[in-house]
């Protein structure tokens, strides 16, 4: 830690981590517990987006899905943020195919605005039901 902490002057409470439980299942599998057990104490806020594996071409393609549609086990992840008293905020990244939205674009293709936000606001449910369903599960 000397890099992080005196000589280079560096304030260690100052520095925290972005956690984002679909990059850490993409890069580690299903070792994210550990992952997450480890680093808990520099989390300083959350990701919550969700992904598949999908075969084309005869390779492996990543596919970034709305929250619920994917791979991610978000009671199993939530209960482990609530068992290790991970406080800290959680934003929900959109990346799945949106329009042009999950981009930053403002004209949107093949979708209405308010299909993007009826999307978005499905997500917002579906994380809202995955935390209390984990909180239940203690």
């Amino acid at each position: 830690m000397e890099l992080l902490s005196g000589k280079y002057g560096t304030d260690e409470s100052a520095m925290g981590c972005q956690y984002d439980i679909r990059h850490a299942m993409v890069e580690g599998g299903f070792g994210w517990p550990n992952g997450l057990r480890l680093i808990k104490p520099r989390i300083t806020c959350l990701v919550a987006k969700d992904y598949r594996w999908e075969m084309e071409d005869g390779k492996w393609k990543l596919i970034n899905t709305p929250l619920g549609e994917g791979m991610i086990d978000f009671v199993s992840y939530f209960k482990k943020i609530q068992e290790y008293g991970i406080q800290v905020p959680i934003t929900v990244h959109y990346e799945y195919p949106m329009g042009g939205a999950e981009h930053g674009n403002a004209k949107l293709h093949g979708r209405s605005q308010e299909q993007v936000f009826d999307a978005m606001r499905k997500d917002l449910v579906k994380l809202k039901r995955f935390w209390e369903e984990a909180s239940e599960k203690k």
